[in-house]
């Protein structure tokens, strides 16, 4: 009986990719399905028994029968219970499609990594920069303190200077209260 590479394989739970290279390799044409001596060879190839081919003899004639146990394909509906088995129907799809999907957010992860890292960079430099310019206006505010009150000072000391020159210019030119001597009239 000639069954597809396909059958063949599913049948002995074997890797379809993994017969065809063995038949391949073995000289066998799989275009047109295994025949027995074919899927006896594969067979001894993965390590895995035949049936057997049964020779009936019957007098002097002799016809040759194959017996095979069970079919090309079987059923196990009839030995399940009513209750529904989920599968997922691409699993090759769902691990690709969870690994992209997480593969963005780690992406999306690292950029908002270096994106706070950058923030962060950027606010010690201000503040080194804020720092910087606070301890130049201290040291002016104190210089300015300093010399606004020298200044100060010295202004104050000025002007009590042209207060009594102001009090000297008022007395000229004043005549001389009564009594007081040695002046000229």
């Amino acid at each position: 009986m000639t069954i597809s590479l396909h059958a063949f394989a599913k049948q002995h739970n074997l890797p379809k990719s993994s017969v065809h290279s063995r038949a391949q390799a073995l000289g066998i044409n799989t275009s047109n399905g295994l025949d027995y001596e074919a899927q006896t060879l594969l067979l001894q190839e993965f390590g895995k028994a035949a049936a057997p081919q049964v020779i009936v003899e019957q007098g002097n004639h002799q016809s040759a029968l194959t017996l095979h146990v069970g079919q090309a394909a079987a059923s196990l509906e009839q030995f399940r219970t009513d209750r529904t088995r989920l599968a997922l129907t691409n699993p090759r799809e769902f691990v690709s499609g969870l690994t992209g999907f997480l593969d963005q957010i780690e992406q999306g992860m690292e950029q908002a990594e270096a994106q706070q890292e950058q923030e962060l960079l950027q606010v010690r430099q201000i503040k080194r920069q804020s720092q910087k310019r606070i301890e130049q206006f201290r040291r002016r505010a104190d210089e300015y303190r300093i010399k606004t009150d020298l200044l100060a000072h010295i202004q104050n000391a000025e002007l009590d200077d042209l207060q009594d020159l102001a009090a000297e210019a008022n007395t000229l030119g004043k005549p001389d209260a009564p009594g007081a001597a040695g002046l000229p009239g």
